[in-house]
């Protein structure tokens, strides 16, 4: 096992207005507060061992299993990013927390994005890595490792695909997501996790999430902001997350040279004293 898995000190499950329970994980202690917000509920909570582990000496760690993934709730319906948004907000009434700071990754700034602009009073501080918004991308930079033309024919992102190879998906797309030497065990590892989430929960999820909402409240963020990403993420290019942060106000960039889509993951020596340091003073 690579990605640490600490052992809380104490979890539950908060129940939501359309009847989702939503589990989550607090550790350490201390006034100050983090919670992660997920990224795809393609994965659990668990991917976030690394920041937990380290965060969590210092401060309060709060986590959650997205609804549709890991412990919490897996309705038929209630996926759109304000439901995620909700559920967020949620963990944090029921542990009583009045304000924290953020880390998401990927698709995760969506919600974190419509919380902060939404609850300012409640997300003091918000860090991202990959951060993924549906900005305008240069028409050289498009997503063309995830085409059928590069894949054998496969859109590995239908929802025939996911259906009849789940395995494979999840095979495909950590290896696209983790493209650094060395990374074929944490490859086995995340594909692992992944197969405990649910295709049928991805392609409602797909039809019903509201991608529109963040990239208009970008510009509205009001919290000072932090973006980590690697420039080898074959998945989500670095002009497009220039292109988010040049909406942000208060934001800072930091590129890591050599890093694939989450560098949290496959080399967090190289991310958590930069999260410690924008977090927590």
């Amino acid at each position: 096992m690579l990605i640490p898995r600490p052992v809380p000190r104490d979890t539950g499950l908060v129940e939501r207005e359309d009847g989702c329970r939503i589990a989550w994980y607090r550790y350490g202690a201390g006034d100050r507060v983090v919670v992660f917000f997920p990224t795809w509920n393609f994965v659990d909570a668990r991917v976030v061992g690394h920041q937990v582990e380290h965060l969590s000496q210092h401060c309060t760690v709060i986590t959650y299993d997205a609804r549709g993934s890991g412990a919490s709730d897996r309705p038929s319906s209630g996926y759109t990013f304000r439901a995620h948004v909700g559920d967020g907000i949620a963990v944090l009434d029921e542990l009583t927390v009045d304000h924290a700071g953020v880390v998401t990754a990927s698709m995760g700034m969506n919600a974190a994005v419509i919380a902060q602009v939404e609850h300012p009073g409640r997300i003091d501080r918000l860090a991202a890595i990959a951060p993924f918004v549906e900005v305008a991308i240069p028409p050289d930079e498009d997503r063309e490792w995830a085409s059928p033309e590069r894949n054998g024919g496969r859109n590995w992102f239908s929802d025939e695909a996911w259906r009849s190879d789940w395995p494979g998906f999840a095979r495909f797309f950590m290896e696209a997501c983790f493209t650094e030497p060395g990374s074929a065990a944490l490859i086995e590892e995340l594909v692992e996790i992944a197969l405990d989430a649910s295709p049928e929960v991805l392609i409602t999820q797909k039809r019903e999430l509201d991608w529109e909402i963040a990239p208009s409240l970008l510009s509205k963020v009001t919290c000072p902001t932090l973006f980590i990403h690697g420039d080898s993420d074959m998945t989500w290019p670095v002009s497009a997350v220039q292109a988010i942060a040049d909406q942000v106000p208060d934001v800072r960039l930091e590129i890591l040279p050599g890093a694939a889509h989450r560098p949290d993951i496959q080399a967090p020596e190289r991310v958590n004293q930069t999260l410690a340091g924008f977090l927590l003073n």
